[in-house]
């Protein structure tokens, strides 16, 4: 019994009833199908808040490990636990007690605690994106050349004092946005959708077994 369970056939077969149960009834209508699919849809919403449930246990084992084994930077994993451990507590939906997200306490940590360090990293990733773009931005050959002064005519076309100077940069930039930028999105879409087309063939077909325990056959 044991060995059956571990067969790579069954996950796959989970997977191909899945898929056809959420893309058949939409282009075809047939209610024994719609109601199959809102049925596997219920049972998916099930999963993932037992998977958002599990993800926070996950947190606190593997940072409870850390501190426990007092490695580099174990310190860090103290602030990650308690941070976690007092949002929950305090985010309980026990609103007879004070408890909830609509308490105080809760609002002043997600104020100036989560929306804080959320903008912090948003601030830091700015260096990055800075360093990145002057990487991207020198001019060594005939494209990056083109994405030098696309780069520049965007920047001064959003910039008030080189519109008002010369107020053509404001038309350039604008073409720059809705004639090349919006040809590279759709291409980009396309080739997105292509590779999201070809994947799911292939997992139907069980030739892409990356899901299906590291792969293994």
């Amino acid at each position: 019994m044991s060995n059956l369970l571990r067969r790579i056939e069954i996950p796959i077969i989970l997977t191909i009833v899945a898929t056809l149960l959420q893309v058949i009834p939409y282009y075809l209508e047939f209610k024994p199908l719609d109601d199959a699919a809102n049925w596997v849809n219920g049972w998916v919403i099930l999963i993932v808040a037992w998977a958002t449930f599990i993800g926070p246990l996950s947190l606190i084992q593997v940072h409870g490990k850390a501190v426990q084994k007092r490695g580099r930077g174990w310190y860090y994993s103290i602030i990650v636990l308690v941070a976690t451990i007092v949002m929950a507590i305090v985010g309980l939906p026990f609103t007879e007690v004070g408890l909830g997200t609509k308490n105080p306490v809760y609002q002043w940590l997600f104020t100036y605690g989560n929306t804080a360090l959320s903008g912090t990293m948003y601030a830091i990733i700015a260096f990055f994106i800075t360093s990145a773009a002057y990487r991207a931005f020198r001019a060594k050959n005939i494209e990056s050349t083109i994405v030098l002064l696309a780069g520049l005519f965007m920047v001064m076309s959003n910039a008030p004092i080189f519109t008002a100077s010369w107020p053509p940069f404001k038309t350039i930039g604008d073409w720059i946005f809705a004639v090349p930028n919006m040809a590279t999105n759709r291409a980009v879409t396309i080739g997105a959708a292509l590779g999201a087309i070809a994947l799911a063939v292939r997992t139907l077909m069980g030739i892409e077994r990356g899901y299906l325990r590291g792969g293994g056959d």
